[in-house]
Formats: structure tokens, C-alpha cells, sequence
């Protein structure tokens, strides 16, 4: 306990010094805040898509899963056991793809033209799909049911981030497993949803950018694929 004197300086040091040593802590938790603002954990578009995957991954190895949202068809089930024999944990390469217009992949399916009534709002709306609907594309080469197959076991995650800021589609390839595409679709406040889709193709190489070059090629797309280090 303080002892006061006559004049009460010992009480005014006192109270100074308590003064002193709250400011020297406010100071000392601001800097550290700061300090851990520095050091950003925000994972890459790499590692959503893995998070994404992953829970692709469960979805076909539960054949419970297919049953709950109705797709009972046995071609499908086949395929997903086929699908859920890969592994899918870690991934042999992956490729970032430069997304065709929506207008190019209208005029390869007929609908050239189609968009010059829609507002900017609508466009935009359809440009978002440029990504689905080029893996869908690809997946229909192979018939119905792997379509149908790719678009049950479809997963998809919302996120904070900087990047993109253009909507960009990555192909992920693994040794035992079918390549799964996850498309990146940037959003207003910084959100951006990745969305994935299995790329269903047999005989698919892992490593498969000319390969996916000369498929898109045959569809009359010309689009830049590299791969990512």
C-alpha cells in the first residue's frame, strides 16, 4: 500500500506509475496485434481446391451418399465406385487453365448470338458458368452417365480472399484417381467460390496438359493450360 505523505506525492507517483504501466501494456498488445497481422495463414486457391477435393473424396467413398440425394441409376453407381477406388490425397500435378468466353463455348453448342439481349448483369451470370460448363462440355464426350455422375459428386466451398481477380479453373491429377477440375469464381466483398467437378475421361494422363490441349483443341477451343509449381 501507498503511504501518504503531507504533500501526497507518493500517492501522485503512484497513480503516475500505475498510469505508465497500463499505457506500456495498451502499446505492447497493440504492437503484437500488429506483428500477427503481419503473418497472413490465408491459404492459396491451391489449398481450397485440395479442401474442396477432400470432401469429394468422402462423398464417393459413402455409397450412402448417393442414396440420400437420389441417384439410385446403377451406371452411376458404378462409376462412383470406380471413381472412389483413386486416392485423392495428394495430387501428381496441377494445372491452371485460361477459361474460354462464354460467348466461344455458345457458338461450339449452337447458341451463337443467344446473349445479345442480356443485360450486364446477365452476362456476367453466364460467365460465371464458362468453367462448369467447359468440364461439362468434356464430360459429355464420355456419355450420360459420367456426366451425370460428375455433377452428383460436385463439391464446393465459399472464401475470403484477394485472389483471383478473374475467375480462373485449375485441374488437379492423381496417380490413382480420376483429375478433378475446380473452378475459381471470384465475388463481390472479396469472396470467391470454388467449385469441383471429377473430369471423368479414361485413359487420362497425368501428365496432361498436351493431352488436354489437343481434347479442347478437337472441341475448337484455344486455351492456355500451364502447370504450376
Amino acid at each position: 500500500m501507498i503511504r501518504k505523505t503531507k504533500n501526497g506525492n507518493d500517492q501522485k507517483f503512484g497513480k503516475l506509475n500505475r498510469l505508465v504501466c497500463a499505457a506500456a501494456a495498451v502499446i505492447l498488445l497493440s504492437l503484437l496485434s500488429a506483428c500477427a497481422g503481419q503473418e497472413s495463414d490465408e491459404k492459396s486457391l491451391r489449398e481450397h481446391g485440395m479442401d474442396v477435393i477432400k470432401v469429394m473424396e468422402e462423398m464417393v467413398k459413402s455409397s450412402e451418399y448417393g442414396s440420400l440425394i437420389g441417384s439410385n441409376a446403377d451406371a452411376v453407381e458404378e462409376i462412383r465406385a470406380d471413381l472412389a477406388a483413386g486416392d485423392y490425397t495428394a495430387p501428381q500435378a496441377v494445372y491452371e487453365i485460361g477459361l474460354p468466353s462464354i460467348q466461344n463455348l455458345l457458338t461450339l453448342t449452337g447458341g451463337d448470338g443467344l446473349m445479345d439481349g442480356f443485360s450486364d448483369a446477365l452476362k456476367n451470370q453466364l460467365t460465371n458458368k464458362s468453367a462448369s460448363s467447359l468440364v461439362n462440355l468434356l464430360n459429355s464426350r464420355s456419355g450420360y452417365a459420367p456426366l451425370a455422375a460428375a455433377s452428383v459428386y460436385t463439391a464446393n466451398k465459399t472464401f475470403d480472399s484477394e485472389a483471383p481477380t478473374e475467375n480462373t479453373l485449375y485441374l488437379y491429377t492423381f496417380e490413382m484417381g480420376y483429375p478433378v477440375a475446380v473452378s475459381f469464381i471470384a465475388g463481390e466483398d472479396r469472396s470467391v467460390t470454388a467449385s469441383g467437378t471429377f473430369l471423368i475421361v479414361e485413359d487420362f494422363d497425368i501428365q496432361a496438359a498436351e493431352q488436354l490441349t489437343a481434347m479442347l483443341k478437337q472441341l475448337g477451343l484455344e486455351v492456355t493450360i500451364r502447370q504450376l509449381p
